[in-house]
């Protein structure tokens, strides 16, 4: 059987990401405390290159590639795809590590060890010792880079920067009682911006961990005066974990009540970035429902076992679909058993890997757009509906998961979707697996929105070349491979422009530039996209054509819509930013594509 399907032709055919949300060169193996030393005699080796200030550029190009996203950007230890991990990242800014010699550090990024993967094979000898050389000069204070705005790419759109953010932010929301906005982070403090319009605007820390016991908290969304919460609460070492729903009234004094929406039965998490765990929430126009996304714990349906501990362990019945509540639902327990979630109405939507953000439209239509796996396949967007089966672990943007079919041998030598930089590959993910699970009898899966372009539409054809669907005349489901698309919204108020009005947007949080997954597509990303809809009935589906409008952002994480103005938070390992995206609005002229 040819486990790859034809690339969705325009209106034709079905076939054709995020973090995770973010970019993984660290590996997942077990957490190892004991110190880590080099060979007393690499302590004798000194960097060959002689040309240092170029090596140094040259290494943090390489850096910007390979380390970033777990070391952070100035090498903090910080990165987004490091939080995930059982054993923290290096902080290259720690007096250990700059007091180690040249020769060490050399040896250390050429062999590896535990989450840190051996790059002898992947670098030469000279681009080693050339992230050597940048890695050295983190001590000095000079090497942080300078904050530069974001750029808009249509005429008529204004961007300020509104205030630094505190660390690891995710979202960013209104309260539709107050208009105030709030942000949350990874790691469960909620806060308040003050004073959004001055000069100097603030922010107030109203909720913490200790306050609702989310460990990893993701989700926000606000329902009237009501704040919802929800994530993971990890235990046993991160070993086991449980997702969890609260919510928080916000009432005129310090004062927050707050109840438990629901809590789920405990079940085994994995020690790898693909534990994606509840994260997006969103409310039904009519108030009735809360809808929450919970993603995949494996990147493409394989076996995660973490390490022995949860012999045969893929999916579950808690995993890779989104759930639907009412409202009021109170106290309620999640137990890991499909039929009695679907009798009780619970599970809304199934074969989604990670939902990332969703949202209504201004016709009450749900989107959600999903991180990808490692595989070379487009990045979903759905359009959501009750009782639909949207394909993972079988289906990926139109993409057959070669997984399934037993006797696959992955090779990336023959097969150009399997990215030799990719998580899955250096970790042995992809592998002939006889017992990966059959497909659902008579359940017809449904597929994703097709992107006409003219932008984000770059997808990997079957020949192996990265093919742009502008030239082609393809329209692919949904967005360039591995650009991780996040903090969906939509102008339901028709507040825009008429060439934006009653539009969907969608931030991008991966830069081509610095992905090497990505980069194999493009060097855009981490910017705004605009997207126009079209509803066609003989395809009961939506086509997008889709425009960049602002680019440069660093780990864009969420955004909403506020009148005619995006406010765009960003992820930051120690400091993140707010931007306000100004837009046309109906009565300031028209935006010009």
């Amino acid at each position: 059987m040819n486990y790859r399907k034809t690339v969705a032709v325009l209106a034709v055919s079905l076939s054709i990401v995020v973090l995770a949300i973010l970019l993984p060169q660290c590996k997942s193996t077990p957490k190892t405390d004991s110190a880590w030393d080099a060979p007393a005699e690499m302590d004798a080796i000194y960097n060959p290159l002689q040309n240092l200030l170029e090596a140094e550029e040259k290494g943090k190009a390489l850096y910007n590639v390979h380390c970033w996203s777990c070391h952070g950007r100035e090498g903090y230890g910080d990165g987004a795809a490091g939080k995930t991990l059982g054993q923290k990242p290096a902080n290259f800014h720690d007096e250990r590590i700059k007091k180690e010699k040249q020769g060490a550090l050399f040896w250390k990024i050429s062999t590896g060890r535990g989450t840190m993967p051996a790059f002898e094979k992947v670098l030469s000898e000279e681009q080693r010792w050339q992230l050597v050389s940048y890695i050295h000069r983190f001590s000095d204070k000079n090497l942080a880079e300078k904050v530069i705005p974001p750029k808009p790419l249509q005429p008529g759109i204004a961007i300020t920067h509104v205030m630094n953010v505190s660390p690891l932010a995710v979202r960013i929301l209104q309260s539709p009682v107050s208009g105030e906005l709030y942000y949350t982070t990874f790691e469960g403090d909620v806060y308040k911006i003050k004073d959004l319009t001055s000069s100097t605007p603030s922010s107030q820390k109203i909720i913490s961990l200790k306050d609702h016991g989310i460990s990893r908290l993701q989700g926000a969304a606000f329902y009237k005066n009501y704040l919802f919460l929800c994530g993971n609460v990890d235990t046993n070492n991160k070993t086991v974990t449980r997702g969890r729903m609260v919510k928080f009234e916000l009432g005129s004094t310090d004062s927050l009540k707050m109840s438990v929406v629901f809590n789920t039965v405990s079940y085994g998490a994995n020690k790898t970035i693909y534990d994606h765990g509840w994260n997006a929430l969103a409310v039904s126009p009519d108030g009735k429902y809360i809808y929450v996304n919970s993603g995949a714990r494996t990147d493409h349906g394989e076996i995660q076992d973490n390490g022995g501990l949860f012999p045969g362990a893929r999916d579950n019945s808690l995993t890779s679909k989104i759930f639907r509540f009412p409202i009021d639902a109170k106290d309620l327990y999640l137990t890991d058993e499909y039929a009695k979630l679907k009798t009780d109405g619970y599970i809304y939507a199934e074969g989604i890997r990670n939902a990332y953000d969703m949202a209504f439209d201004g016709k009450g239509n749900l989107f959600a757009v999903v991180n990808s796996g490692d595989y070379d396949t487009p990045e979903d967007m759905f359009w959501v509906r009750e009782g639909h089966h949207y394909g993972f672990p079988w289906l990926m943007g139109g993409i057959e998961n070669p997984q399934q079919f037993p006797g696959w041998k992955p090779n990336p030598d023959l097969d150009s979707f399997i990215n030799r930089f990719s998580h899955s590959w250096m970790v042995k993910y992809y592998y002939d697996d006889s017992t990966f699970p059959k497909r659902p009898a008579g359940v017809k899966f449904s597929p994703g929105v097709q992107n006409l372009g003219p932008d984000a539409n770059e997808y990997r054809g079957h020949s192996g070349k990265v093919l742009d669907g502008d030239t082609t005349g393809i329209a692919i489901s949904t967005f360039t491979a591995h650009s991780s698309p996040l903090g969906i919204f939509f102008d339901t108020k028709r507040t825009l422009a008429d060439s934006l009005n009653g539009d969907g947007f969608v931030i991008r949080y991966t830069l081509g530039e610095r992905a090497p997954m990505m980069g194999r597509f493009t060097k855009q990303g981490s910017d705004l996209l605009h997207m126009h809809f079209s509803y066609d009935p003989a395809m009961d589906n939506y086509f997008i054509k889709t425009n960049r409008i602002v680019e440069g952002f660093v780990e864009p994480t969420d955004a909403i819509l506020v009148g005619n103005d995006i406010y765009v938070i960003e992820y930051g390992g120690r400091e993140g930013h707010l931007w306000k995206i100004s837009l046309p609005g109906k009565k300031q002229g028209q935006y010009r594509h």
